[in-house]
């Protein structure tokens, strides 16, 4: 089954995140979020009362000028909006991505937060900050990823040691913190029950069965026409060593409290799909789901800046790593060449031969909760 945290509040498309952090979406854009553009803050002012405070913030972002963007925002908009910071970065979506998440319990709609003035400079100094890093982690994703690593070992620097008991500290705040996520979502799901959507906090979808191309089985039964629609790419994955895990004994309790819970809502969800008429269209918003929806943003933020600390140091490590394979009791990251089939080509050319070539996918639950408040 598969829960999904999603960033449309109110239905509106913006970032969408799975659940077990797997599958990302950028939001609906007409440009390519990829490249460079603008960061903006922009604020709210009433024309009729200069001096009050209506203690809401944009921050979103711009390929175009900022004051083409205000135009645009400006048009049927009874309040005057001000630029208050703006910076270029090569890395916007990110940043634009970080601030909303670490901002969850602080979100009013969509990309508006609800910040007082005076608080404006520390949230742009601190994205700022932020995206000096994620800047730093796009490069070395950039450089090394892309690169076969020389299958050698070697042993760590004192600095590589360093940033490695950085990462074990990070892990070990973060772990638990994960853990207590998921004890969240199954517990909210657990409480909402049979219905498709609790208003403002969660939404329910029986996703049905579905058949999906399989690049291997393309391979498998059609190697001649795959060949020419593959490329060589370079693939890898990097592994910190030694490092705190979710099955260590720290948190065995908690995990075996969160496994329980999880195998609850998997009861509860064989149950949706042998019946999916008793799901009801909306349940009541009650007081415990309003806490544990309180809950969990406070988490998620959190785990937002947490996972940013871990990205960063991973990033630097990479770099610190280069074309090795593994760097003694610290990590490893081996990367070679693996043929890698360009799948839409492939199908758009050989349509018969390619609905020969898809797996089934079971029908499953797919559980939404909006990572801000809007009630």
């Amino acid at each position: 089954m598969q829960d999904e945290v999603s960033f449309e509040a109110r239905g509106d498309k913006n970032l969408t995140e799975t659940m077990d952090g797997v599958a990302r979406t950028g939001s609906v854009s007409a440009w390519d979020p990829g490249g460079p553009g603008n960061v903006y803050f922009l604020s709210l002012g009433d024309p009729a009362n200069p001096d009050r405070d209506l203690q809401l913030v944009k921050v979103g972002i711009t390929k175009n000028d900022v004051e083409l963007r205000i135009a645009q925002l400006q048009t049927g908009n009874p309040y005057q909006i001000r630029c208050e910071a703006s910076f270029l970065s090569p890395v916007p979506r990110q940043v634009e991505h970080w601030v909303h998440r670490t901002n969850a319990s602080r979100v009013a709609q969509l990309e508006w937060l609800r910040v007082a003035r005076p608080e404006i400079p520390d949230l742009v100094s601190a994205s700022r900050q932020e995206e000096k890093r994620l800047a730093a982690i796009a490069a070395a994703k950039a450089r090394w990823n892309q690169s076969r690593s020389n299958k050698k070992e070697r042993q760590a620097s004192t600095e590589e040691r360093r940033l490695h008991e950085e990462m074990q500290d990070v892990r070990a705040r973060l772990l638990p913190i994960e853990l207590q996520v998921r004890q969240t979502r199954a517990s909210i799901a657990l409480l909402a029950g049979q219905v498709f959507r609790i208003p403002g906090v969660l939404r329910i979808d029986v996703i049905p069965p579905s058949r999906q191309f399989n690049s291997r089985m393309a391979f498998a039964k059609f190697p001649g026409l795959a060949a020419r629609y593959t490329v060589e790419k370079v693939e890898g994955q990097f592994y910190w060593r030694g490092l705190p895990r979710l099955d260590s004994p720290e948190w065995s309790e908690l995990r075996v409290e969160v496994e329980a819970l999880e195998e609850q809502k998997g009861e509860l969800d064989h149950a949706l799909l042998e019946n999916p008429t008793k799901l009801r269209d909306a349940g009541e918003r009650t007081d415990d789901l309003v806490r544990l929806h309180g809950i969990y943003l406070n988490l998620t933020q959190e785990k937002a800046r947490l996972d940013l600390d871990e990205d960063a140091l991973k990033a630097r490590m990479i770099q610190q790593t280069e074309d090795f394979e593994a760097i003694t009791d610290v990590c490893s990251f081996p990367r070679s060449s693996r043929p890698a089939l360009n799948h839409k080509s492939f199908c758009e050319a050989h349509v018969s031969e390619a609905a020969a070539c898809c797996s089934e996918r079971g029908a499953y639950v797919r559980r939404t909760i909006y990572p801000s408040r809007s009630y």
